[in-house]
């Protein structure tokens, strides 16, 4: 159990649930090649349109029930929904609540109603991540259904051990938003430790370093695949970010250094800082140099120094001296 009050735990614990939430964010083409690897599917990105569904479902009783990802995918020749739910720890009624989402989720795309004999309810296809290793979990959530006149339905939902994924395997099947979730399977040693009466403060903070390596490791991987174009800015920026605060749940939540926190903050703006320069120059801030007017340069410089780009990235792609990037600067500020 946590040694936080319990409203802290509770706000951990929701912040935690919008970060992993926040990894489904990305742009189309890396979703779409995501979902095509998680549900063994085979869209084409950019013929794919993608649209995310409602997640709240009251019951008759006006209780609420709130899934993870709702979403659907459809292209020229098929239009399918799909449910994925994120889980950090196991949970012996996960399947009872994956049959309640999906009952839920049919009845609100229910067709059939209305002139014709029957109403058809279509399951989404499903899918849980467990990130947490634990023994108990089988490749499968399985419930047999059985009606007062013998009908049998068996109700399976295929589960993903994240736990048994290395940088590798994630890479090789195009999963790049789930890359932050490598430092997090480091949550289960930590809580070990933690629980153990004998354990030493040394012992957590060997194991937070190896978080800090992860996710430098992690974020210099999503800033490469940005450079191949395997993502694009949006989706680096929601990597960073999400890879920063989970490394920032498990510093607060077992080391509390606050020193730990502002260096992978550090690290994840110096890789991001090529994404404001991309950014710029798209907008036009930098496009004096494209004109090839020493006029054009140093005001396109000059934009950019409004803008807080780092100054030697302005010198690069201006083709302005740092030394004058630099003087235009203290000319504006000072």
């Amino acid at each position: 159990m946590s040694n936080l009050p319990q409203k802290d735990a509770n706000s951990d614990r929701i912040k935690l649930d919008e970060i992993l939430k926040s990894l489904f964010t990305v742009s189309n083409k890396v979703l779409i090649n995501m979902l095509n690897s998680l549900f063994k599917e085979n869209y084409a990105a950019e013929a794919t349109e993608v649209s995310f569904g409602s997640n709240e479902f009251v019951d008759d009783a006006y209780n609420i029930l709130r899934g993870d990802i709702f979403l659907k995918l459809s292209d020229a020749d098929q239009s399918n929904h799909y449910h994925v739910e994120i889980q950090t720890l196991n949970d012996d009624s996960m399947v009872i609540r994956m049959l309640e989402y999906g009952i839920s989720k049919a009845k609100e795309i229910a067709q059939g109603v209305g002139d014709q004999e029957e109403t058809i309810f279509y399951i989404s296809k499903q899918l849980v991540i467990f990130i947490e290793q634990n023994p108990s979990i089988k490749d499968e959530l399985r419930l047999r259904l059985i009606f007062p006149d013998g009908q049998e339905v068996k109700y399976r939902v295929p589960v993903m051990k994240y736990w048994e994924y290395g940088k590798e395997e994630i890479l090789e099947q195009k999963l790049y938003p789930l890359l932050p979730l490598q430092v997090f399977k480091l949550r289960y040693q930590m809580e070990r430790i933690k629980l153990r009466k004998t354990h030493t403060e040394q012992e957590l903070r060997e194991l937070i370093e190896k978080a800090q390596q992860i996710v430098e490791e992690m974020a210099h991987e999503a800033a490469r695949l940005f450079k191949v174009e395997e993502i694009d800015g949006g989706d680096l920026h929601k990597i960073l970010l999400a890879n920063e605060e989970l490394f920032r749940y498990l510093n607060n939540r077992y080391v509390n250094d606050e020193k730990l926190n502002e260096e992978v903050l550090s690290m994840t703006r110096l890789l991001y800082n090529p994404i404001e320069v991309e950014k710029a120059k798209q907008e036009g801030i930098l496009e004096g140099k494209l004109e090839g007017k020493l006029e054009g340069k140093l005001e396109a410089a000059r934009n950019a120094v409004k803008k807080g780009l780092p100054l030697e990235d302005i010198a690069e792609i201006t083709g302005v001296p740092l030394e004058t990037v630099q003087k235009l600067k203290a000319e504006l500020f000072n």
